[in-house]
């Protein structure tokens, strides 16, 4: 009895342990089939591009920080404390060089490398934005993505994508989901 109630908690052990798999750098693997930079890429071109959703209709920013982290809570303006993936630096490239012509992404490894406080107000630096990704949640044919934007102390977006898999195109931008937050 004891052998096989110890049978089936090593069994149970290796089920939770294989859904929590790691890659060799430390980033936690995202469903089979998506892929992450691809994913990103799609998600800050939409949110970029799209006034109504990033809050800033004039303005194209010349710079645009991205955390090198995703942080599972990014869309939830008063989220607890968050849960941390890293984003390898493959994937960083990636997207890096997907966006080249469209905005000067810069993967920066802390909020504090970007944002400096100038007569009491929080701001990114050099006239950019600070953007805080969620690590892709779903299957091979749909995820969703949480996105915290952040320009100045009453400049920031929160929102969810959906992002949908279309074998011929790729990785788009369909919708968003959940609440989105302005301030």
């Amino acid at each position: 009895m004891l052998r096989r109630i110890a049978s089936a908690m090593l069994a149970l052990a290796v089920v939770v342990l294989a859904g929590c798999a790691r890659t060799g750098d430390g980033a936690v693997e995202h469903p089979a089939g998506v892929d992450e930079a691809e994913v990103y890429a799609a998600v800050l071109r939409r949110y970029l591009g799209t006034p109504s959703e990033n809050s800033f209709p004039d303005r194209a920013f010349p710079a645009v920080y991205v955390l090198d982290q995703a942080h599972a809570d990014a869309a939830d303006p008063a989220g607890p404390s968050p849960s941390v993936t890293p984003i390898t630096a493959d994937t960083q490239r990636a997207v890096v060089a997907a966006l080249d012509g469209t905005a000067k992404v810069v993967f920066v490894a802390t909020r504090e490398a970007v944002v400096e406080t100038r007569d009491g107000c929080a701001q990114v630096m050099d006239g950019g934005i600070l953007v805080t990704l969620g690590p892709p949640r779903g299957d091979e044919d749909r995820v969703t993505v949480a996105v915290n934007g952040f320009v100045a102390c009453l400049g920031a977006t929160w929102l969810t994508y959906v992002v949908r898999h279309d074998p011929g195109t790729g990785w788009r931008v369909t919708g968003t989901t959940g609440t989105m937050a302005v301030a």
